[in-house]
């Protein structure tokens, strides 16, 4: 193999053993704060492949192939659960808009247009970074009074998916089922993760009109909605560390038999698993004082730390350098180098299989095709419900989409526009107050772009 090919395999070797050893700790203290020592399935299964690895001082190529086909059979479990946990927590995010604004006290006065558009414009345009002021600019429209009429938003959205012309079918699909699920699209109902409360709240806020309940029962709904926001929330935030773990070991394990090492030594970074096992120990066994004394990172080099972040900003660069090298080997070592690729990113989603029709380019008529049927479902979502869920549903459209407001003068005439235009009160100082809690990090539940 050549050297070149081989010093790769031996970075992301390097990195996946570290990801484990410097990021487990701060994962099994979320797990004690989060589960109050429940212990998720998964989480036990990934603790007995660990317990297996550390147990081998070398692993023959069976061996080596039977672990890694258990890991990625628990990757699956963990991504399919998340994926229901997902859709659960952005039917939330809509929820939450809604309810943000039924729930609101009735104003005393009514709000002063000119002196707030003044003060957000102030918050969007007071950081001088082009691409935090987009951000900015993106949120205060999502958050904002929409008065977009539908057929501008549809625009939008075709316009959007333009965007992605010339690009493969994976990103196209990837784009429209993200925009299904901020709108609020897809249905829970056959999960793998069932949260019976969340899925209620939802179902009230999606088939009818809360708004016509009396303030008891709406406040009522508005607390359910935020206490299942943020378990859902807190579900995620697990799902998503127990997955890096997994990715960081076979991050380690796919690379490590190509980095040069003797046959069969697969499972080099030997302090690396027996950290990780010893801080699995330590929960299994509920000893929560060791991590709330600062125990686990004991031993801990921040050199290394630092040779690891720089490492990470590196392997991006190189990542078709890599493929395209791994090309000319075998079969074994381009699907290897493949899945490094994937699991350098930490998302549990990208797949591990080497499909080259994910790789196919779009042409116009298949996104006009995929525009229109993304059109067809937000239409009939518009079709129920109430219109403050309508404009939710656009609400978490938009903070996905390009900005589609060309220079500060438009994004001025806009914030203006729309706290002019909004004969609600109510609605407005809810708007004005997300925008401030949002520039002050004190917003809670919005998807962030």
């Amino acid at each position: 193999m050549d050297k070149k090919l081989e010093k790769m395999f031996a970075a992301y070797h390097y990195a996946g053993g570290y990801e484990l050893f410097f990021k487990t700790g701060a994962f099994t203290e979320q797990l004690f704060d989060m589960f109050d020592g429940k212990i998720p399935e998964s989480y036990t299964k990934a603790d007995q492949v660990l317990k297996l690895i550390r147990r081998s001082t070398q692993a023959e190529s069976d061996e080596y192939g039977a672990i890694v086909e258990e890991l990625i059979k628990i990757r699956k479990e963990i991504e399919e659960e998340m994926r229901s946990v997902v859709e659960l927590r952005d039917n939330l995010v809509v929820c939450d808009y809604v309810m943000k604004r039924l729930a609101e006290p009735e104003p005393t006065s009514s709000m002063d247009n000119d002196k707030e558009a003044s003060a957000v414009l102030n918050l969007i345009f007071r950081n001088k970074d082009n691409a935090a002021v987009r951000d900015a600019v993106r949120t205060a429209v999502a958050v904002l009074p929409l008065r977009l009429a539908k057929t501008k938003f549809f625009d939008l959205v075709e316009s959007a998916l333009e965007t992605q012309l010339g690009r493969n079918e994976k990103d196209i699909d990837d784009m429209v089922s993200n925009l299904e699920g901020y709108a609020g699209l897809k249905s829970s109902g056959n999960n793998a993760y069932d949260d019976k409360e969340a899925s209620e709240v939802i179902d009230i806020i999606f088939s009818g009109d809360p708004g016509n309940n009396p303030k008891a029962d709406i406040d009522e709904l508005y607390r359910r909605t935020h206490e299942a926001a943020k378990r859902i929330g807190n579900r995620l935030d697990v799902l998503a560390d127990i997955g890096l773990m997994i990715n960081s070991l076979l991050l380690e394990l796919t690379a490590a038999v190509h980095a040069g090492k003797e046959a069969g030594e697969v499972f080099a970074n030997r302090d690396v698993t027996d950290y990780v096992v010893r801080l699995l120990d330590l929960f299994c066994a509920g000893d929560k004082k060791a991590f709330e004394e600062g125990l686990i990172y004991e031993g801990i080099d921040e050199e290394e730390l630092v040779k690891l972040d720089e490492l990470r900003g590196v392997l991006p660069g190189y990542e078709d350098r890599f493929i395209s090298m791994a090309e000319n080997e075998s079969d074994e070592i381009y699907r290897d180098a493949k899945r490094c690729v994937t699991l350098i990113s930490d998302s549990i989603f990208g797949s591990l299989e080497v499909n080259e029709d994910a790789g196919r380019t779009v042409d116009r008529e298949m996104i006009m095709n995929r525009a229109k049927e993304l059109k067809e479902k937000l239409v009939d979502a518009f079709g129920s419900g109430s219109k403050l869920l309508q404009r939710a549903r656009m609400s978490g459209v938009l903070l996905r989409l390009p900005l589609f407001l060309n220079n500060s003068d438009e994004v001025r005439e806009y914030v203006k526009n729309s706290l002019t235009s909004c004969r609600d009160e109510k609605e407005k100082a809810v708007a004005v107050r997300e925008i401030k809690e949002y520039f002050a990090g004190t917003y809670e539940f919005r998807n962030e772009p």
